[in-house]
């Protein structure tokens, strides 16, 4: 199996997970929906779908969601209360020990714990009371892809049927295979982008509101799969000070969607332009794409609130592209396994 052969896979995951995933997301939005509070702990890329996971559960479900310090319970025996909450430990292999033992402090004070693992056996799955599958299939390549792409589809399951289950309008996913299996076929593209970024050593990653967790993905894997520093920001605190180290040549990838931050990010392209900087963009904004040097543009219809699924899957092909461009394999990024255990 290969890294490209992975991320193919993605469209036929997410139509798992949309048939198959619904009822068990219904019995866990009703256990979630009496909980006062939502804490989601994760390390990498699980991190960083955790980070979309905030903006879900505080939009669509109304409910305050923040992300764990594992270290407060696994280095200065501190936790915080998790009582009256819910906690929801996610890692694709279930092997991340701090992650577990969160999970597992916070079972002991009677929260509602979910694992979100790719593994049902795990010790993630066995410190928590729930368990959510993932139904990814093996993925034997270092980056994850496809299991990222599985972790935020089920939090979006969830964070749906936990508005439902709270009297609120639910989140609809109609559209989403469709639109992963169109990024899916954006190498060409993505290629086409990296050989304009060339050999750059450094680039600017940038996204706002539902797109930033998106941005944050992108760029690790643009470090794990190129060793190119790829600094991601929102483009709101990119503003706060950042934007200093904006050098005359430098790539910028702009993840920018239709909807509440349009007008703002198309802004963003002129006004990054003018200080030298050279924009690229992954985006479903046909005015956007123009006024920027080179795009990704998807064009199935998708909300933006979904838009960073199918945004990141663009941004795993554009990550294996640059790689390419700087001679180094993507199928074996140095230095990383494919388990990381944290304590």
């Amino acid at each position: 199996m290969s890294l490209r052969a992975e991320i193919r896979q993605q469209p036929r995951v997410v139509r798992r997970l949309l048939d198959e995933g619904w009822p068990e997301a219904r019995v866990l939005g009703r256990a979630l929906a009496r909980a006062e509070h939502i804490t989601i702990v994760a390390r990498g890329s699980s991190d960083n779908a955790a980070t979309y996971g905030k903006y879900l559960f505080e939009s669509i479900a109304g409910v305050v969601t923040a992300l764990a310090a594992p270290s407060l319970v696994t280095r200065y025996d501190a936790p915080p209360s998790y009582a009256k909450g819910a906690v929801i430990g996610i890692s694709q292999s279930g092997a991340s020990p701090d992650v577990a033992a969160v999970v597992s402090a916070a079972r002991r004070e009677g929260a509602v714990t979910i694992a979100f693992t790719n593994r049902a056996r795990s010790a993630l799955a066995r410190s928590a009371e729930h368990v959510f599958a993932l139904r990814a299939g093996p993925e034997r390549e270092v980056a994850a892809t496809k299991t990222f792409t599985a972790t935020c589809v089920g939090l979006a399951l969830l964070a749906a049927t936990t508005a439902e289950a709270r009297g609120r309008s639910a989140l609809s996913l109609a559209g989403l295979a469709e639109a992963v299996a169109e990024a899916v076929e954006s190498e060409a593209d993505a290629a086409r982008i990296a050989r304009a970024i060339a050999r750059a050593p450094a680039m600017i990653v940038l996204g706002r509101g539902y797109l930033y967790p998106a941005a944050l993905e992108t760029a690790l894997k643009v470090k794990e799969l190129a060793r190119v520093w790829a600094e991601p920001y929102s483009s709101a605190d990119f503003a706060h000070g950042p934007r200093t180290l904006l050098r005359r040549g430098m790539p910028v990838l702009l993840l920018a969607s239709r909807g509440a931050t349009e007008s703002e990010s198309r802004a963003l392209v002129s006004s990054l332009g003018t200080k030298g900087a050279r924009i690229y963009a992954i985006t479903n904004d046909e005015r956007l794409a123009e006024r920027a040097r080179d795009a990704i543009l998807l064009r199935a219809p998708l909300s933006e609130t979904l838009a960073p699924i199918s945004f990141v899957v663009a941004g795993q092909l554009l990550a294996a592209a640059v790689a390419r461009r700087h001679g180094r394999d993507p199928e074996k990024p140095a230095g990383l396994a494919k388990v990381t255990r944290t304590c």
